[in-house]
């Protein structure tokens, strides 16, 4: 019986010391791509400055500029809405694809009380199929866009979304996404992509303010659509490596809350273990000493 005993909890630390293997490589995994994605983030966010404030100056000095991606909101106006959510490809990384789920239902179901309907796009598989099983339809998936992020998938992306407004069909288009404020607050939020207007650029410091007017070349409509472009592209790059690092900090989480409790479960498995080593050799020993003592005494 002791030896049953033992035999199995060999096996169970086998397991276990395997298990932890695993998540400690996917722990010192994601902190790797954490640091890869934190760099990209810098270098983007260095970049949008400078984008949202031409957009800004556009918007504030050349008021009577008209371009599809600047109209005032209508309330009387019912067209749907498009939502593009960013979150994971995999699981095992905490709470991080629920938030997102969360803000993704509220913001549906505000849309849909407005009595307007809301075409959904994803980029991960995992928050495609969350999604699906809770009865949302999913227009698209962009594959691979959250695992790897990229200009070439954001501007795939953008092109979409512009298509998509340009098409009549929506009426505002939003992202919903985790933002990477610290390595210790992580909000998963909503922002409007299109249309724009000055409201969305308050925080924004113009670059190089001035009092005289600026000539726009060839024109400030053909100027803003460009950098429009830019702006949508850079912005959902940006979207994808913020999503993509929060994802990673979860999954380190994730995997050294798992890893702390492999070691503690093998610390008890192993006091188990000598417990019933220890119990199995006085056993024989105590036969071995009963079969000495009879021998004796038959002698």
């Amino acid at each position: 019986m002791a030896t049953k005993n033992i035999s199995e909890i060999e096996r169970n630390i086998d397991a276990i010391y395997q298990t932890r293997h695993v998540t400690n490589a996917m722990y010192m995994l994601s902190v790797t791509a954490m640091r890869r994605g934190l760099a990209n983030i810098g270098y983007n966010r260095e970049y949008m400055r400078n984008v949202c404030s031409a957009v800004k100056d556009i918007l504030e000095k050349s008021p009577d500029v008209r371009n599809a991606f600047i109209h005032a909101e209508d309330e009387a106006d019912r067209r749907d809405t498009a939502f593009f959510v960013i979150a994971s490809d995999k699981s095992l990384c905490g709470a991080y694809n629920q938030n997102v789920v969360s803000e993704a239902e509220r913001q549906i179901r505000r849309v849909r009380e407005d009595g307007r309907g809301a075409l959904v796009y994803t980029a991960g598989l995992k928050i495609e199929e969350i999604l699906k099983n809770r009865g949302v339809d999913v227009c698209r998936n962009f594959d691979g866009a959250s695992q790897y992020p990229s200009l070439q998938q954001a501007y795939r992306i953008a092109q979409e979304i512009i298509g998509l407004f340009r098409s009549g069909s929506v009426r505002d288009v939003y992202a919903v996404y985790t933002d990477y404020v610290s390595s210790a607050r992580q909000i998963a939020t909503t922002h409007r992509l299109l249309p724009l207007a000055v409201e969305n650029f308050e925080t924004v410091a113009l670059e190089r303010p001035y009092t005289a007017l600026m000539t726009y070349v060839p024109s400030p409509e053909e100027t803003y659509e460009k950098i429009v472009r830019q702006y949508l592209q850079g912005f959902l790059y940006g979207a994808l490596c913020s999503s993509l690092v929060c994802e990673n900090l979860a999954r380190m989480t994730a995997m050294q809350s798992a890893t702390h409790n492999a070691d503690e479960m093998l610390r008890k498995l192993e006091s188990a273990y000598n417990t019933a080593r220890q119990l199995a050799i006085t056993s024989e020993l105590t036969e071995i000493a009963a079969a000495t003592e009879l021998i004796k005494n038959a002698i």
